[in-house]
């Protein structure tokens, strides 16, 4: 089990592993709460807007931006553990602060 800080390439082989795609990942805040969301896009689509190397420096800012805040091990975790799935329309989204 890794240990640390969360890295973008751990995100991303978290997403495929649980999911089998490379799902889009927002960090979003409403009235003062922030959310890490895992969007219904994801990079294999044909209608995804980012290449590979755009989704992997957003994939790296949002990584960067959580371990800034503590959350890596509680965004990892989470990634392992959720039964839900991202759906068309429906984000998954998981509290951070």
């Amino acid at each position: 089990m890794a240990t640390g800080p969360l890295t973008a390439a751990e995100v991303r082989a978290l997403l495929q592993h649980r999911w089998g795609a490379s799902y889009d990942v927002h960090l979003i805040q409403r009235q003062r709460r922030i959310y890490l969301q895992i969007m219904w896009g994801y990079l294999e689509q044909l209608s995804f807007p980012l290449d590979e190397p755009a989704y992997l420096a957003h994939l790296a800012a949002a990584v960067e931006t959580i371990n800034q805040m503590g959350k890596g091990n509680a965004v990892r975790t989470w990634l392992r553990t959720t039964t839900d799935r991202p759906r068309l329309g429906k984000a998954l989204s998981l509290p951070l602060a």
